[in-house]
């Protein structure tokens, strides 16, 4: 995808957007989408964990898997992974094995972690800042980047276990 930074500005917004309507109906403030080198954007993966019992449908996994399986493809290569809390030890290793480019994020570990949902400890566990797709993914500001974490809290008082 053309790291267009307007573009991808615009598509964390709506992904954020995305994410407190998904709060609001019920799931947690995790959303991940795809977007390819030719400007295609996947459909928004949203954390499946409780409904599916699967511990790896990350709402990360659960738009990768999807494009692998829509597209027929065995690698995710040339395509960006766009998230609103960044992804956990388990998504960047799924996204680095699936051969996604870049990784983007609206809001990082340490604020996720403020805001009750940590789980940076499966960075040390599984090794993840060793990845060169951790290393260099990036925070994308957007305006209401903290606004699905903060809807969260305030429907449910508290996070859920950490089930990123």
């Amino acid at each position: 995808m053309s790291r267009d930074t307007s573009r991808l500005v615009t598509l964390m917004a709506e992904a954020v957007d995305f994410s407190v309507r998904h709060v609001e109906a019920g799931g947690l403030p995790f959303v991940g989408l795809l977007v390819a080198d030719d400007g295609s954007v996947s459909d928004p993966g949203v954390n499946l964990v409780r409904e599916t019992g699967d511990p790896s449908a990350h709402a990360e996994i659960v738009a990768m898997r999807h494009v692998l399986q829509e597209r027929g493809l065995t690698s995710l290569k040339g395509m960006t992974l766009l998230a609103t809390g960044e992804p956990c030890a388990l998504c960047y290793r799924f996204a680095a094995e699936h051969g996604v480019d870049a990784v983007h994020f609206a809001v990082d570990r340490t604020t996720v972690a403020r805001w009750g949902f940590d789980y940076r400890s499966s960075y040390d566990a599984l090794g993840t800042d060793r990845l060169l797709i951790a290393q260099g993914a990036q925070l994308v500001t957007v305006d209401r980047g903290l606004e699905p974490f903060a809807r969260f809290l305030e429907l449910h008082g508290t996070a859920l276990a950490p089930q990123h």
